[in-house]
């Protein structure tokens, strides 16, 4: 149990690995103590908490500079064709660079939600009278029935296919 000891240098440990991975799971293998304990002392220590969500800040930080450098910058891929990558004259894999269009919509969605959000616009138009159509054969049904000039259903219907008991 003192190995678990969340201790200053432990909590040290523990704030720079989830500043640096984002990942709870992590920084607590990294600073040798246990997930109940650092959630104990964030419930109890609200300096304790304040640099946590301050490291997930730093975290969140991180991916979305990656995620920019990947949807702007690109990255280098090698050039493959027919499955084996195609080399210079020295022998060197030619690289192409690829961009991620996925994280460029990404990012300007979360930059600028009012331009890039999804618009997804459903119209329900009535003016073509359903409502009154449906409303009047209701009506009709009514009065029908009222009147007796309705065909009930039979209460048992008729077999088509015979069940082999004929």
């Amino acid at each position: 149990m003192k190995r678990l000891k969340l201790t200053r240098e432990r909590r040290e440990r523990f704030l720079k690995a989830l500043a640096e991975t984002g990942i709870v799971r992590t920084a607590v293998d990294i600073a040798g103590t246990s997930r109940t304990r650092v959630y104990e002392l964030r419930k109890r220590d609200a300096i304790f908490a304040a640099a946590w969500d301050e490291a997930e800040e730093q975290a969140a930080d991180a991916l979305e500079a990656e995620a920019w450098r990947r949807a702007v910058v690109g990255m280098p891929e090698p050039l493959v064709s027919a499955g084996r990558v195609v080399r210079d004259d020295d022998g060197q894999p030619i690289a192409i660079r690829r961009y991620s269009d996925t994280l460029m919509i990404a990012l300007l969605k979360a930059r600028r939600p009012d331009r890039f959000k999804d618009r997804a616009v459903v119209e329900h138009d009535l003016a073509d009278g359903l409502a009154d159509r449906l409303e009047a054969a209701r009506q009709r049904a009514l009065a029908a029935s009222a009147a007796g000039t309705v065909t009930r259903l039979p209460t048992q219907l008729p077999r088509l296919v015979s069940d082999g008991r004929d």
